[in-house]
């Protein structure tokens, strides 16, 4: 069953400013059945601010919750051109940073803000130049996808004419660098 945003309640259905929470989850409607706290994001695109979906992240204390899938949109929501934004669009003026996930983009948050969540490599490979940004930090992910997306991310921004800054690490991604180093 699709559920529109409006059934979430009009508050969050129009909501243009940042939205990541943490939610003790006791229903679920997820195909592997999962019940557990979950990190939930509002999905909207990328120029128009129009939301598209929720995102949700199953975890458990020391990470992702040991479920698969551990992330979920809403079903049958198009995430096309979709970010999670982390911060709001005022802070956004001349650099940004970028990430697959979540946990990622917080994680980067640490050195780099304002920061958003791309959802996955996917949408970071086809994340495209917006106007009035002149830096963009990627959050690269250590694994195949994440560095062709971050390749393909980096390229376009670069051939704006756009300063572009890659993190690489040794870890998978920045939230296990950060986590180990903890």
């Amino acid at each position: 069953m699709a559920w529109p945003l409006s059934t979430f309640t009009p508050a969050i259905a129009s909501y243009r400013l940042p939205m990541v929470i943490f939610a003790g989850i006791r229903k679920s409607s997820t195909r592997a059945g999962h019940v557990g706290p979950a990190l939930i994001g509002l999905v909207t695109h990328a120029r128009t601010c129009k939301p598209l979906s929720l995102h949700r992240t199953w975890i458990k204390a020391t990470g992702k919750a040991d479920v698969s899938p551990s992330r979920m949109p809403l079903a049958s929501h198009s995430l096309a051109d979709g970010v999670i934004r982390l911060w709001p669009d005022e802070a956004v003026t001349h650099g940004l940073g970028v990430a697959e996930g979540i946990e990622t983009a917080l994680s980067l948050a640490h050195a780099f803000t304002p920061a958003w969540a791309l959802i996955d490599a996917g949408h970071l490979g086809k994340f495209g130049p917006l106007p009035g940004i002149e830096s963009l930090t990627i959050a690269c992910d250590n694994d195949a996808a994440g560095i062709t997306a971050a390749r393909q991310c980096a390229a376009q921004w670069a051939g704006a004419g756009v300063e572009v800054f890659v993190t690489r690490q040794d870890q998978n991604d920045l939230n296990d660098m950060i986590r180990e180093a903890a």
